[in-house]
């Protein structure tokens, strides 16, 4: 069996023995068409949830509500101590 691969624009996933890779399509200075290695899809998803469940506090007040961190641990199914609830 081949290897799989999947195009969505200039965006390119490859499967390699069950990991997926993400590369992106550029054109050389002589006109080919060349992929460019970006990281594992594993690593882009894990840095991307990390950025979405960071967060900064914009509410003025007392400080102690954290909306980000909050909606972070009900995306992880963690409690605010850290532990599964």
């Amino acid at each position: 069996m081949g290897n799989k691969v999947f195009t969505f624009g200039d965006i390119r996933i490859r499967e390699v023995k069950g990991k997926y890779y993400v590369y992106i399509i550029e054109k050389g200075e002589d006109g080919q068409r060349r992929d460019n290695y970006i990281g594992s899809l594993e690593q882009i998803v894990n840095e991307y949830y990390d950025m979405k469940c960071r967060g900064r506090d914009l509410n003025p007040g007392h400080g102690l509500e954290r909306p980000a961190f909050f909606r972070c641990l009900r995306l992880t199914g963690l409690n605010h101590r850290g532990t599964s609830s």
